[in-house]
């Protein structure tokens, strides 16, 4: 089965013309007929119905489960090449969200200076949600992920690192700074700024307003750490974050929450399940392993 009658087929699928497809490749219109006739002929279905002028046409059954297949097939295409790219050049491309990164990386570092694998590393700041996604694509090879549930996803290989809470930061100066536990729903009146979708602290922080039964006063989302931050310490609301994102440097305080069934802050090591392992990688993920492992006061 040749690959580029699939890349002609899965085009026509979406163009639902001929002189489409044939304009898109640049080819003529007889070289995307035969293209589709092989296809049939291979595969003894009908893959289209079409009209005299060839002008409409439209997917048979068969033709419709064959296109769920060929997606899947030059899905899996593009990712390989994307992976076969790394072996070539040894480099490993990581994933790693800016609360994670800015409280592990300085501990990962040090040890992947002393290996020789710092070099190797491109990393990709992003949110967790965005960083899955790339990594599904086969555009990262590894990522450490934040989530509010463990992954368990089939074409994902995930080990747990750590279990973090969440917790409610204030400035000094605000009239929480004297608790050290507060239960969500004595926020009533409080405002609050957060982090966007692309962090899961906003998933975190709706379950725990569905499980309170009221709806908290957001007065403003970001997706930037430091000026959320600096909001919070100018007193124009309170936070909603893991504990690894509050530094003493930033000199706000955090309030652990005693509600019942509250979100946890989980951090895996993520990777695709079809990812086959060089010895970099291997060097790389045991050294994820062992400085979270070390990191015992975290």
């Amino acid at each position: 089965m040749n690959i580029k009658d699939l890349e002609y087929y899965q085009r026509l699928v979406y163009e639902k013309s001929f002189s489409k497809v044939a304009d898109f490749y640049q080819v003529s219109q007889p070289t995307i007929t035969y293209a589709i006739k092989r296809l049939e002929t291979e595969l003894n279905v009908t893959l289209l119905e079409r009209d005299r002028s060839h002008k409409n046409i439209s997917l048979t059954p068969a033709g419709r489960q064959f296109s769920q297949h060929v997606n899947k097939i030059l899905r899996e295409l593009r990712i390989a090449k994307r992976e076969m790219s790394h072996f070539n050049t040894e480099q490993i491309p990581f994933g790693l969200p800016p609360i994670i990164g800015n409280y592990y990386f300085p501990k990962l570092s040090k040890q992947l200076l002393v290996q020789d694998i710092l070099q190797h590393l491109k990393i990709i700041r992003d949110g967790s949600e965005n960083l899955l996604r790339q990594i599904r694509l086969g555009q990262i090879d590894i990522g450490i992920i934040g989530s509010i549930n463990p992954l368990t996803e089939d074409d994902l290989k995930s080990e747990l690192l750590k279990e973090k809470k969440f917790q409610i930061i204030v400035a000094k100066n605000h009239p929480l700074a004297s608790k050290t536990q507060v239960a969500f729903r004595d926020l009533l009146d409080e405002n609050f700024v957060l982090l966007s979708e692309r962090y899961v602290h906003l998933y975190a922080f709706q379950q725990l307003t569905a499980a309170s039964g009221f709806e908290p006063h957001v007065v403003y989302q970001s997706d930037d750490l430091q000026i959320l931050k600096s909001m919070i310490k100018d007193g124009v609301g309170i936070g909603f974050l893991t504990e690894i994102a509050i530094q003493p440097e930033d000199n706000l305080l955090a309030i652990d929450l005693i509600d019942d069934n509250q979100p946890l802050f989980y951090i895996s090591m993520v990777q695709r399940s079809a990812e086959i392992s060089t010895p970099l990688h291997k060097s790389f993920t045991e050294l994820i392993r062992r400085v979270f492992m070390e990191d015992l006061d975290s």
